[in-house]
């Protein structure tokens, strides 16, 4: 059988309220995309695996159903997921989130025939576990980025939105530790532009039930920090690998902020100050103008106002 255009890999591990609504949302784009969509089912245990079981049957044309029968683990299940696909290119989908009609269609049009486009992102609405709106996920826009853009401003990518060239796994898989989100879309900005589609064309679930950021912040940290050491020194500034370790401590600042946690700060600025090419005392005037220029884009956001009066609220903002 002929590969199709768009290997689309979902992971699930105990989604039964989600994955239905997920899956149908993938076949809903049949129409528009050659494509067939796996879903990696991580040991679930509480019936999601026979709802993909008979969504397969009903669709053996273009659905599979894998269901690993111990647990790996959110980051294995990944790499498998990825290993496994057979096709130009791979699309990337959580079993809680969901994608709105013309998502495929549209990431296509913007990476078929150009050599230099490496992946294709879109925003995301955000929704409460109930599916109920939040907001959108960032406020980046149309837009294209390098290497040194993605770095120095930090992850505000929706990976639920991804769509890559299947030909640029290889770098993607590179070594055997875990694979972030922030790392994949750094190796892939190696290879060529991100290009990012400012509709939102994706729904994505906050705070849902087993989200594999739930409970997970300080290990998602290291592992978002260990993304920014991979890239390689000789492919950015000093200036942009500045930039970007800066805006990793502006986020551990506001998170210990949240979480009322001053020992995050207290944790990470000796490491970030260690690896900074730059001496403390720059890189601290980094770290505060990062600070600023986000607390002054929240203000702003307050002055625009939709239609009803009410703000529309932005998970990250660039």
């Amino acid at each position: 059988m002929t590969d199709p255009t768009v290997a689309v890999v979902v992971l699930a591990c105990n989604h039964v309220r989600y994955i239905r609504q997920c899956i149908e949302s993938v076949i809903g784009q049949v129409g528009d995309v050659s494509l067939h969509v796996t879903i990696f089912d991580d040991a679930s245990d509480d019936g999601t695996s026979d709802i993909l079981a008979d969504m397969a049957a009903a669709n053996p044309s273009f659905v599979t159903h894998v269901r690993h029968p111990q647990r790996l683990g959110g980051s294995e299940n990944f790499r498998q997921a990825l290993t496994r696909a057979r096709a130009r290119y791979i699309a990337y989908l959580d079993g809680d989130d969901w994608w709105l009609p013309g998502k495929l269609k549209a990431q296509l049009a913007r990476i078929e025939g150009r050599l230099d486009v490496a992946a294709v992102y879109t925003n995301a609405l955000t929704v409460r576990e109930d599916g109920s709106p939040l907001g959108v996920f960032n406020d980046v826009g149309d837009a294209q980025f390098d290497l040194g853009e993605l770095l120095r401003r930090g992850n505000f990518l929706n990976s639920s939105s991804m769509l890559f060239r299947t030909d640029l796994l290889a770098p993607v898989l590179a070594g055997d530790g875990p694979l972030l989100d922030y790392l994949v879309h750094l190796r892939l900005a190696r290879s060529g532009l991100l290009v990012h589609l400012g509709q939102a064309l994706v729904a994505y679930r906050v705070g849902s039930q087993g989200s594999s950021l739930a409970g997970a912040n300080d290990a998602i940290r290291r592992l978002y920090w260990e993304a920014i050491l991979d890239v390689p020194r000789e492919r950015v500034s000093d200036a942009i690998f500045a930039e970007g370790i800066a805006d990793f401590l502006r986020r551990v600042i506001f998170r210990s902020m949240r979480t009322r946690r001053a020992g995050l700060v207290l944790d990470w600025m000796p490491r970030v100050f260690a690896a900074s090419p730059y001496g403390t005392v720059r890189t601290a005037l980094l770290v505060m103008a990062s600070v600023a220029r986000m607390i002054a884009k929240e203000a702003l956001s307050y002055t625009t106002r939709k239609t009803n009066g009410r703000r529309t609220l932005v998970m990250y903002r660039r």
